[in-house]
Parts: structure tokens; C-alpha cells; sequence
């Protein structure tokens, strides 16, 4: 297949689950991630509220939904939605997936918004914000260790993203390449 093929084409999945309650909720929350919030009293009479994300699968791949329960990705992470999908614990499902083509400019929003949102460390920062505040504290000098620590993560997560580019061209790769560049040189002195 040619490159272009591979980075224009996307998998459709359509489904429809045939359950409902405890495992439906489960279900989406794999799939699609969750957040809650727990208050706690402080000493003091004020309350924190404590918030725990989890990101679901589709929160570290770049996706577009087409409609209720209809999702296109990339098709080089269309194994992961399959190998998901065919897991006993979300028999019986109903499941159609097919090739498509998708707008360039639907494709990049979905790459971008992806590398906004995918959390990364304890804070949940958004990668794109996490290679932000590395590269400003790279442009300080060198990276202290616990930020090379974080700036390892960084890269990883990067680097899979960029495995999955679904930009012509991989212009997504391109334009952000600069900034990993500069964290790979200063980790790897390290």
C-alpha cells in the first residue's frame, strides 16, 4: 500500500453493545475514559476536591466520531480498536467496521486535538503542554533530572503518536519533530 493510502485511509467502526448496567459502564469507561471527583473536608472547615482522570483507549488515539457509537482512527491503530471490540467481556456486540477516506483537515484537528488531551504524568497535563514546558525549560539550559525523567515520558508517548500520524504527508510528524529533537539531544546526554 502506498504511503499516501496509509495516512489518508481510516477504519470505521460502527457497534452496538448488547448489554447493559455494571458492564456497559465499564465498557465505556475503557473505551472511551472517565473522570470523578471525591470532596474532602480540610482541618481548616474548607473543602478540596480531588479530581482522578482515566483515560480510555480512544484517549491515546486519534479519532473522529462520525455519530453515536461510530468512530474512524487511523487505520494503523485500527488493530487496537479490533482486538478491544473481539474481548469476551463485551460479548454479545454487534460490530461493522470498513475502510474510509476522511478530509485532510478532519484528519489533523483529530491529530492535534489528540496530542492536547493525551495525559501524561501525575498532574494529567496534556502532552502538547508537557513538551511546551520542557522545551521553555530546555531554552533555560540544561533539563534537571526529574524533568529528564519527565521528558523521557514525554518522548514515549510522542513517539507513539507519531507512529500513527494520519496527516498527508505526515506534516503532524514534521511540525512537531523540532520540538522532540531538542528533547531526545538533551536526554540522551544525560
Amino acid at each position: 500500500m502506498e504511503e499516501r493510502e496509509k495516512a489518508t485511509f481510516a477504519r470505521v467502526f460502527s457497534f452496538d453493545i448488547k448489554f447493559t448496567g455494571t458492564r456497559k459502564t465499564l465498557f465505556y469507561r475503557r473505551f472511551l475514559g472517565y473522570s470523578s471527583s471525591t470532596k474532602r473536608e480540610l482541618k481548616d472547615g474548607s473543602t478540596k476536591t480531588y479530581t482522578h482522570v482515566a483515560q480510555g483507549l480512544l484517549g491515546r488515539i486519534p479519532h473522529v466520531k462520525l455519530g453515536k457509537s461510530v468512530i474512524a482512527v487511523p487505520k494503523a491503530a485500527a488493530a487496537r480498536l479490533e482486538a478491544f471490540f473481539s474481548d469476551p467481556r463485551w460479548q454479545p456486540l454487534e460490530l461493522h467496521s470498513f475502510d474510509a477516506i476522511l478530509p485532510a483537515e478532519v484528519r489533523a484537528r483529530a491529530m492535534e486535538e489528540t496530542l492536547a488531551s493525551l495525559a501524561i504524568g501525575r498532574e494529567r497535563v496534556g502532552l502538547a503542554a508537557e513538551i511546551e514546558e520542557l522545551s521553555a525549560a530546555l531554552r533555560q539550559g540544561e533539563l534537571a533530572p526529574e524533568l529528564a525523567e519527565r521528558a523521557r515520558h514525554v518522548l514515549r508517548a510522542a513517539e507513539e503518536l507519531i507512529a500513527i500520524d494520519w496527516t498527508d504527508k505526515r506534516e503532524f510528524s514534521h511540525k512537531l519533530e523540532p520540538h522532540l529533537a531538542q528533547l531526545r539531544a538533551n536526554v540522551l546526554l544525560q
